[in-house]
């Protein structure tokens, strides 16, 4: 599988952390632009607008394909996470550039990303990476506006996701995604390291298979209603004990339990 990366920008909401991209399977967040250095694909530039989303592309079929990519990849994060009460504000901007070169061009992304997120928009470009950089930015997208400014959470953010992207990976890179998510349980990070874990060294690339597969363990295991109530009770200031304890009451009672469940379960 070709290693690439997404850039994650979100301005205001998240602290940047530069790691190299060759270390990771999936994205990973190295400093950049802000929106206003952006330019956007075009011309030509054709929009197509849905329920969340508004793309815009050069050809005016191909920005009606990535908007019913984008919508389904939103169905994806409602029907893992519970948040059927979740409106977003207004539409996600999703700019998809004819290739690589424009895309370089106008963004000044690093020539190993496969798209960035500024704000609430996604810009990427037509490629095998476009579906898999959707999948996990909409997911970065829902629960930024969800959670609000300040939220925690980092190990569930970026391991939901990962998560959301294996789902989104055509089927012949789905075996070393899913063997980095199994290596996790041969000599895992404890979840109280694993929680408060900010990625940039060594670690990195072990946090996120295992930060990935245990997002997909709560989703599988301790259910979508689960997720819900996790998030929602994080949102309000729970702290993270007794929100898993509430959240996820036949399969843990804190952190420790839920270590030891995880433990348990091969992927």
């Amino acid at each position: 599988m070709r290693r690439r990366a997404t850039l994650w920008l979100l301005a205001g909401l998240a602290g940047c952390t530069s790691i190299p991209p060759e270390a990771l399977p999936v994205a990973h967040n190295p400093s950049g632009a802000v929106a206003a250095d952006i330019r956007e694909p075009g011309p030509p530039v054709h929009a197509a607008a849905g329920a969340r989303f508004v793309v815009r592309a050069a050809d005016p079929a191909r920005a009606k394909a990535v908007l019913t990519l984008a919508e389904d990849d939103y169905e994806d994060v409602m029907a893992h996470t519970g948040l059927y009460s979740f409106k977003p504000a207004g539409l996600y901007p999703v700019f998809v550039y004819s290739g690589t070169p424009e895309y370089l061009a106008k963004t000044g992304a690093p020539r190993w990303s496969g798209g960035i997120a500024v704000g609430n928009a996604i810009y990427s470009f037509e490629g095998p990476q476009l579906a898999r950089t959707l999948a996990h930015e909409i997911s970065h997208l829902i629960f930024h506006e969800y959670m609000g400014a300040g939220a925690g959470l980092r190990w569930f953010n970026e391991g939901l996701a990962v998560y959301m992207e294996l789902g989104a990976a055509p089927s012949s890179e789905k075996p070393e995604l899913e063997a980095w998510l199994r290596s996790s349980h041969d000599a895992p990070m404890s979840f109280g390291s694993l929680v408060r874990y900010v990625p940039g060294d060594a670690r990195t690339k072990q946090w996120y298979g295992q930060s990935a597969s245990l997002a997909r363990f709560l989703v599988e295991v301790g259910g979508r209603a689960g997720v819900a109530r996790f998030l929602s009770a994080t949102r309000a200031g729970v702290p993270l004990e007794r929100a898993l304890a509430e959240a996820f009451p036949t399969i843990c009672d804190g952190l420790a339990s839920l270590e030891r469940r995880w433990l348990l379960t091969k992927e």
